[in-house]
């Protein structure tokens, strides 16, 4: 009896994922062993001499079936009695790499053929009474000192010994080899793309496997091994990640008995039908966060000699918290659940089912501390605490101890470099660990994130950038897998590997958030259309689990995902489908907590979240999200500053140095600008927002960063929400802004112009009294080349003193004397800065819509029967209620009849009138209004009605012509 080199459980936790399709011409060499077992079995090759038979069968097996080329002019990897370097003697064949010239030659594997008759382990009377098997090992030594295997076969059998240790070998049998498992074992062994590697410093695969079959023997010694060791070990796999999806954990040994995969997780419950786990828990009692096990488990413990139990279940329950599982329900007996559902429509023991009260227990094992603070890349970045993630980093520098996943991660979220200091430190980490086989985890996941920076790198800009993507465009991380991982690795942890190389855990929850958010839309319209849902999933709860898991994943395992389209898209269509649910009655989301509003305000664009909250008014928050909102928005305002000896505020250099870098420039600007977007739809008091004010006004007084569109969110949210502001607040943002805008810049123009109406709208009383700053204000109007635009500046007058109100109009009647504008008299109208009976102004401004109007400007309508000038001239005639009979109005003249009707609409011919100019003008409702008193024009709409219905002309008649 022999001992194999490897044993066959150890070859079917290795074998799973190799397919015979893999090997080239399979098919042919199939046929090749069918025909050459037919002749075996027919007595013909018994009949045969040794060296009648011994060529064909090395090339057939060794040329052939397991592709050692033998037909090669220049090189080759077969060759047949090679002599040795020692005393001449020459084995029947060799395999390694051979040339012309054979001092070049390199045999890694020996081959000595009897036979059929032979029996190779009996001594030979004409060879130093050596057996067949000591011939071949004498042979191997002779050959250079680099042969590791030795192959000795009789033709009924092949055995391969490894050269080290001739007490082993892994026998085939050549009759069965047209068995698929057997074949398939025989070249997964020892075919040539996995037997041997030109180059020394290379481990082949077959070699791997050799070194793992010590571990692999000892885990067998023992295989009646205690369910704490089972789950420890289990999960101890996996150590390496930061997270691992509990649907996964709940498919694998020892949570899952059954040999397939199972859905055994819902709700941060993990559900398993191991009796040996519940067996387990019955024993187990948790009180605040400490085990206790029972006097019968100790016991159990002591006699199954189980080391450090304690550590063991107390890790293992820590390690299922971080992948989200807080819970563990275990099933007694599950055969009697199977037995008793035996009729049940549905049943599945491959998903969670109901059991009877005293089959199964829940074990609550959650360790998590929810009041610790944690100061780690991930919560930094996600608090919004840019200086202090930024200040880590920058301390790691050059610190060996500290270039690892996490410091990486770190820098690619706040674009380091460019992405560079991430790369560096991937590459350092890579080369690190990929000499150790226990962190084979830890180097892929480096080596597919270096992937991920191939685009992201274009932004670096030093000579080096080409040969990065060069290097990065060379990886192969299948290669990584199934050549480098596949042996180191467990098939557990490697297939978990494949799912995120493959992307497949992405993909699939992009699928889930996509369909769920298909789903809730169809149940808003059920809602909407009168319908009624009375059972079935809880379609924001899906939505939630499903992409907290992918943001686990990523964040947990610290892959760089965040800054693609595809993240950014999940990201997007989970909070639609969340703000969808929001408005589904009595079906849908009840409140938006603190992660998902973050996770909005981090990865949708600015644009777009925008237009999803454009419909709401105001969504309701968790009892605490509007205080953790307000700490981040206070958090990323304080990050940008320090405070000086006078408590003035001053530019954070670190901060600073990190924003020239675009991606986290962008980053910085657009988290501002959502942070706004999101508050604005929430109810916030006053009390809350008093911490904010200061450090608002302090960064703005400062910041070099915002665009004049991210400034604009801020706008939006003062004039909404601007009681949460003192007087004093508002009017010192409003000198900021004045100080800080400059003649040629559009930077401050929307805090200018929209901060007197916030103003006006909170605190009406109030009057503006600083005339240096008024006359600031007028100085920014001016270019260097004699330009002039007041208009930004023209709502100040509506809250200026007396003085100040003098000074600014003072400044804008000088502009119109010299250079009449009759768009920026139209902006003083509009904002009763002036009246039109002030000088002869009026006049002018018709004289010059009449001469611009129809002259290269914007129609107006869909029929287009007017343009912007002059609908913008009309519309001030309404809303200012101008007496139509005004001197002014004469002035016009080629106007068509449209224009003429809505210039005097008494005075107009109704012969001449089309009732589709009503609907031009549906939306401005200040001129349907002061026509709703003519009845001709009530009278037209009448026997349109009457000759055509038009529901929208119906419309129009019902709110302003019914009377």
């Amino acid at each position: 009896m022999f001992n194999h080199v490897f044993s066959e459980s150890f070859l079917q936790a290795h074998l799973y994922n190799f397919k015979l399709s893999s090997i080239p011409n399979i098919r042919s060499i199939k046929r090749m062993i069918e025909n050459f077992i037919l002749e075996l079995e027919s007595g013909k090759i018994e009949s045969l001499k040794e060296e009648e038979i011994k060529s064909r069968f090395v090339n057939t097996f060794f040329g052939d079936v397991l592709g050692y080329n033998y037909g090669n002019s220049n090189s080759w990897l077969l060759r047949e009695e090679k002599k040795s370097k020692i005393n001449g003697t020459k084995p029947d064949a060799v395999l390694g790499y051979f040339f012309k010239n054979k001092e070049e030659d390199d045999v890694r594997v020996v081959i000595e053929i009897k036979d059929a008759k032979t029996n190779l382990d009996r001594s030979q009377k004409r060879v130093k009474n050596f057996t067949p098997v000591e011939q071949a090992f004498n042979y191997g030594s002779q050959t250079g000192g680099r042969c590791k295997w030795i192959v000795v076969s009789n033709i009924n059998e092949i055995r391969f010994y490894p050269y080290s240790d001739r007490s082993k070998c892994q026998i085939f049998y050549t009759k069965d080899l047209n068995n698929e498992n057997t074949l398939k074992e025989f070249l997964f062994l020892f075919h040539k793309d996995r037997l041997i590697k030109h180059k020394l410093t290379e481990k082949s695969n077959t070699d791997k496997l050799f070194e793992l079959t010590a571990l692999f023997q000892e885990k067998e010694i023992n295989n009646n091994v205690h369910i704490i060791d089972k789950i420890y070990y289990s999960l101890k796999r996996f150590e390496e990640f930061g997270f691992v999806s509990p649907d996964y954990i709940a498919s694998i040994e020892p949570f899952n008995v059954l040999n397939e995969y199972v859905w055994h997780y819902y709700d941060h419950k993990l559900f398993t039908i191991n009796s040996e786990i519940y067996h387990l828990l019955n024993e187990i009692e948790i009180k605040e966060n400490s085990i206790n096990l029972s006097k019968i488990l100790e016991n159990d413990i002591i006699v199954n000699n189980v080391f450090d139990a304690q550590y063991k279940i107390e890790w293992s329950f820590k390690f299922l918290n971080k992948c989200t599982i807080t819970k563990i329900q275990a099933v007694r007996d599950f055969t009697l659940e199977v037995e008793s559902s035996k009729n049940v429509l549905g049943f599945s023991k491959k998903h969670i089912f109901n059991c009877r009260k005293d089959n199964f227990l829940t074990l609550n094992i959650d360790f998590s501390n929810k009041s610790e603070s944690c100061d780690c890349v991930v919560c930094n970045y996600r608090n919004f605490k840019f200086d202090k993630l930024i200040s880590k980093l920058k301390i790691a520098e050059g610190n060996p101890n500290l270039n690892n996943e996490e410091y990486a991660f770190g820098n690619f979220l706040v674009s380091s470099n460019d992405y560079k200091t991430s790369y560096t430190i991937l590459k350092s980490l890579q080369s690190e660990v990929k000499q150790e086989s226990n962190k084979g985890v830890r180097y892929f996941l480096a080596t597919l994130n270096i992937t991920l920076l191939y685009n992201l790198i274009q932004q670096y800009s030093l000579d080096d950038k080409e040969e990065i993507r060069n290097e990065i465009r060379n990886i192969d991380l299948d290669k990584i897998l199934y050549e480098e991982l596949e042996f180191y690795v467990e098939k557990d942890v490697l297939n978990y590997l494949k799912k995120i190389k493959e992307d497949d855990l992405i993909y699939k929850i992009r699928d889930k958030i996509f369909e769920t958010l298909e789903n809730i839309e169809e149940l808003k319209k059920l809602i909407d259309d009168g319908g009624e849902m009375y059972s079935g999933p809880n379609y924001p709860y899906n939505l939630l689990k499903n992409y907290q898991e992918l943001s686990l994943n990523l964040y947990g395992n610290y892959i760089f995902y965040f800054k693609f389209s595809i993240f950014k898209k999940i990201t997007e269509k989970f909070f639609e489908g969340l703000l969808i649910s929001y408005n589904t009655p009595k079906h849908g989301l009840i409140y938006f907590d603190e992660f998902a509003l973050t996770e909005a305000i981090l990865n949708i664009p600015q644009g777009k979240l925008k237009k999803i909250l454009q419909d709401e008014k105001i969504i309701k928050t968790g009892s605490d999200t509007v205080e953790e909102l307000l700490e981040k928005l206070q958090n990323l305002l304080t990050s940008y500053f320090s405070k000086g000896f006078f408590n003035d505020p001053f530019e954070n250099s670190l901060i600073a140095s990190q924003l020239e870098n675009f991606g986290f420039r962008e980053l910085f600007t657009s988290v501002f600008a959502n942070l706004f977007i999101v508050l604005i739809k929430v109810e916030i008091d006053k009390i809350q927002f008093r911490k904010i004010v200061k450090p608002l006004i302090d960064f703005l007084s400062i910041e070099k960063v915002l665009a004049h569109f991210d400034l604009k969110e801020l706008e939006y949210f003062i004039l909404e929400k601007g009681d949460l502001f003192e007087q004093n607040e508002l009017e010192d943002i409003l000198i900021l802004a004045i100080n800080r805008d400059t003649n040629n810049s559009v930077k401050y123009e929307g805090l200018i112009r929209n901060l007197p109406i916030a103003i006006k709208k909170y605190f009406p009383n109030y009057e503006f009294n600083k005339k240096n700053i008024v006359k600031k204000a007028i100085l920014n109007c001016h270019s260097d080349n004699n330009f002039v635009n007041y208009r930004k500046i023209i709502r100040l007058v509506n809250i200026a003193d007396k003085d100040c109100k003098t000074i600014l109009v003072q400044a804008f009647e000088e502009e119109l004397d010299g250079k009449f504008d009759y768009n920026f008299y139209e902006s003083l109208l509009r904002n009763s800065v002036l009246d039109i009976s002030h000088k002869n102004y009026f006049n002018q401004y018709t004289l010059q819509v009449n001469n611009f109007k129809g002259k290269n400007t914007y129609s107006f309508g869909k029929l287009q029967l007017t343009d912007l000038v002059f609908i913008n001239y009309i519309i001030l005639i309404y809303k200012l209620n101008i007496d139509f009979e005004r001197e002014e109005l004469r002035l016009f003249d080629g106007l068509n009849p449209f224009e003429k009707w809505i210039l005097n609409p008494r005075k107009f011919n109704y012969e001449e009138f089309d009732t589709r100019w009503l609907l031009e003008i549906e939306s401005l409702d200040y001129i349907l209004d002061r026509l709703s008193d003519i009845s001709e024009i009530r009278d037209k709409i009448d026997n349109k009605l009457i000759e055509e219905f038009n529901p929208q002309l119906a419309e129009i008649k019902y709110r302003y012509f019914h009377k």
